[in-house]
């Protein structure tokens, strides 16, 4: 069974030394912790040596860290930036400065105060944010890699590359081209304690705004954009969690079924490949903005999310490449893990808080070829369940019940994974954030994509989906040492070809 987002309520976190091999984090003593216990102490600023201590680290928070030194867990963003003049480093290194200074949880790092884990804020005034320009025609690829490997080192939480693609390089915007002949790829990413992929996004569009305000020389107030707070608020809920499965044992038995336990449906027809070294790689694909309108028109007309319509599709076309490799059954049982954001549940966090709010909920389909001749129907069936999920608060539900049933061995979590489950992951954004187009600006946004890093982690194969351009997008992030190459673009093309049928008919 996986443990992801493991948060224990009022951890009062910590107070989690650094060198615990073992955090039992299930011990009742504290999960029954008062929810008002040490909340002077935490919420407290303290500073010495130079160093403003914020508050000892919560577990989550800590699993992050661990895992990230191994190079996963890790989600990025691959921009295409569109120049009218080439840019200048002064100014991308100035658009930064902004960007640290206005956002609190870019100065934020991680230290030890004695033997356990502290957030302490670091001096924006003398610690920059890592950023480095690369030489023209590197491997945004190869560079994602190198830049996940060891994580976070040295307090450097956030990261940006920019890579020069040069003048010739063709444009996914022809029509932009001449204006804006120069690009650039954009490469960030950031510590999944402070950011999740919804708060890195609007990071990512706020740079750009930054950017053309330096090149333009407006003038940049001191204002605070974000805040970086404890989640407090998320500890109370998550303790009102728990106390329900422990008193209401049926709930608590139902929660447990609605997570797989099996190996997952693909791995029957395609089984994992050997590999010398795991890694994830991973593909890109763009829909066409005339299909992507049918698609969302269908998802209108028949009063279904595209997040479940997608999932729908993505089911169909797994049981498609399972029938295509000669497996057929009266039945099959698909099991998505879908990132959703905590912050529906909240109601006193800010909207403006930036910090890691996903949350995992499984979800177990069971299709048979009815659904896939009637594919609305199924997607009205899959959305009907989802929305059922999210309203019961069924992923805090599934989230606490793995605490519960499985003491949290971070450490040794971070070294050997649990075997994935899950046939895939989908993490949605929906639109992706664009700056407000102004008629002076200096540089657009013409391409993006979204990545993760999934290996030794538990997905096995993870979709990012958004909408960029009136565009459907999607980056599907596979970890190597369960799904092969080709694997992975047959998934991909397959995801294609029902995308496109089921937006122009009503029914496959």
């Amino acid at each position: 069974m996986s443990l992801w987002l493991r948060s224990v309520p009022r951890l009062r976190a910590a107070f989690l030394p650094a060198s615990a091999s073992r955090l039992a984090l299930g011990d009742r003593r504290v999960l029954r912790e008062e929810p008002r216990q040490r909340t002077y102490l935490l919420r407290r600023t303290l500073s010495s040596g130079g160093v403003k201590w914020l508050w000892p680290i919560d577990k989550e928070s800590l699993s992050f860290h661990l895992v990230h030194k191994h190079g996963t867990r890790m989600g990025l963003y691959l921009m295409t930036l569109s120049s009218v003049n080439p840019l200048k480093t002064e100014d991308v290194e100035r658009a930064l400065f902004h960007l640290q200074r206005k956002n609190p949880a870019m100065r934020v790092g991680f230290r030890l105060r004695g033997n356990v884990w502290w957030f302490c804020e670091q001096d924006w005034k003398t610690h920059k944010v890592d950023f480095k320009i690369l030489n023209e025609g590197t491997s945004s690829a190869e560079e994602i890699r190198r830049m996940c490997e060891k994580g976070f080192p040295d307090g450097a939480t956030w990261k940006f590359r920019m890579i020069p693609r040069g003048k010739e390089a063709p444009s996914v915007m022809s029509e932009v081209k001449e204006d804006f002949p120069y690009q650039y790829n954009i490469i960030v990413t950031s510590h999944h304690a402070l950011s999740d992929g919804l708060s890195a996004s609007l990071i990512a569009k706020q740079m750009v705004e930054l950017l053309n305000d330096v090149i333009l020389g407006r003038h940049i107030n001191d204002e605070a954009t974000s805040q970086f707070i404890q989640r407090e608020e998320l500890w109370e809920v998550e303790s009102r969690i728990i106390k329900k499965l422990e008193e209401d044992p049926q709930r608590h038995d139902y929660v447990k079924q609605t997570m797989p336990l099996s190996t997952p449906l693909l791995l029957q027809a395609f089984p994992r490949p050997s590999v010398d070294q795991v890694t994830t790689r991973y593909l890109s694909r763009i829909i066409d903005e005339d299909v992507t309108q049918k698609f969302v028109k269908q998802c209108k007309s028949h009063g279904v999310t595209i997040n479940s319509a997608f999932s729908a599709v993505i089911n169909i076309a797994i049981v498609s490449l399972m029938q295509k490799s000669g497996i057929s059954q009266q039945s099959y049982q698909i099991a998505g893990n879908h990132i959703v954001s905590m912050l529906r549940y909240l109601k006193r966090t800010p909207r403006d808080a930036i910090g890691g709010y996903a949350v995992l909920l499984s979800h177990i389909s069971r299709m048979t070829n009815d659904h896939a001749n009637n594919f609305w129907e199924y997607a009205k069936e899959i959305n009907r369940e989802l929305k059922e999920s999210l309203t019961s608060e069924l992923p805090l539900e599934q989230k606490m019940a793995r605490l519960l049933a499985q003491p949290d061995l971070v450490e040794e979590w971070a070294r050997k994974p649990p075997p994935v489950v899950h046939d895939y992951g989908i993490t949605n954004i929906g639109h992706f954030p664009m700056p407000e187009r102004h008629l002076d600006d200096r540089v657009l946004v013409t391409d993006v994509a979204s990545v993760a890093m999934v290996h030794n982690y538990i997905h096995m194969l993870l979709f990012l989906v958004y909408t960029f351009k009136g565009r459907c997008s999607f980056t599907l992030s596979y970890a190597t040492d369960y799904i092969a190459d080709d694997t992975a673009t047959l998934l991909a093309d397959e995801v294609i070809s029902v995308y496109r049928k089921v937006s122009e008919v009503n029914g496959i």
